[in-house]
């Protein structure tokens, strides 16, 4: 298929990473962040509202992930690496600052 200007297929790869250069819009971060707020509430309200019914969504993502052997195991590597990358090196960072801390604090 091609247009009816210039003959260049619609589909061809080789046009679609031609950069159109539009004027950056002045975006006030302040709205913005405000609607970011509204948001995240609305949402907390609404799982508040309604966890049975977003237990049963998670349960049925649940069991379609866990049907797919591939995907299911892609995402016990990536809870296990969370754990061991960024969880394991806080819990050992917030264990040495008590320490620290009681160290401080002794007195005899």
């Amino acid at each position: 298929m091609t247009t009816a200007t210039d003959n260049i297929p619609i589909g061809d790869e080789r046009f679609r990473k031609v950069q159109i250069e539009r004027p950056t819009p002045d975006i006030d971060l302040a709205k913005l962040e405000k609607f970011y707020d509204r948001h995240r509430k609305a949402v907390k309200k609404y799982q508040e509202k309604n966890k049975e019914q977003l237990k049963e969504k998670q349960k049925k993502y649940m069991s379609k992930l866990k049907e797919d052997k591939e995907r299911y195991s892609q995402h016990l590597e990536k809870r296990r690496n969370y754990y061991n990358n960024i969880l394991m090196p806080r819990k050992k960072q917030k264990l040495e600052e008590e320490h620290e801390a009681k160290k401080t604090t002794l007195v005899i």
